[in-house]
C-alpha cells in the first residue's frame, strides 16, 4: 500500500501538525528561542489544606492519655466493648475507604 503526500498532510493535519517543518522541528526549541518563565499559583483553598495539613503534622501519632487509660480498664478487667460496635467501626471504616 502506498501513501500520498496528500494523505500524509491529511494526517498531519488531523493531528495537529502544520507541514513536514513541524515534525522535523519538533526535538526541541531552536537555541535561539528564549526559555519560557515558569510560575506556580496555589488557589486559597490549596493554601488552607496546606495550612491543615502542617496542623496534623504537629499532632502526635498516638493519644498517649487514650492509651493509659485503656491500659488501666483492661487491667482491672473493667474493659469491656460489644461486639456489635466492632462490627459498626469495622464497616464504617471499609465504606469510607470506598468513598
Amino acid at each position: 500500500m502506498r501513501i500520498s503526500n496528500e494523505q500524509v498532510q491529511q494526517i498531519l493535519g488531523a493531528q495537529g501538525v502544520k507541514g513536514p517543518k513541524a515534525v522535523k522541528g519538533s526535538a526541541g526549541p531552536s537555541p535561539t528561542s528564549t526559555p519560557a518563565s515558569d510560575a506556580v499559583s496555589v488557589s486559597s483553598q490549596g493554601q488552607e489544606i496546606g495550612k491543615a495539613l502542617q496542623a496534623l503534622a504537629g499532632l502526635p501519632d498516638v493519644r498517649a492519655d487514650r492509651v493509659a487509660a485503656l491500659k488501666a480498664q483492661i487491667q482491672s478487667g473493667t474493659y469491656q466493648v460489644s461486639g456489635r460496635e466492632i462490627a459498626e467501626s469495622m464497616l464504617k471504616r471499609a465504606a469510607d475507604q470506598l468513598i
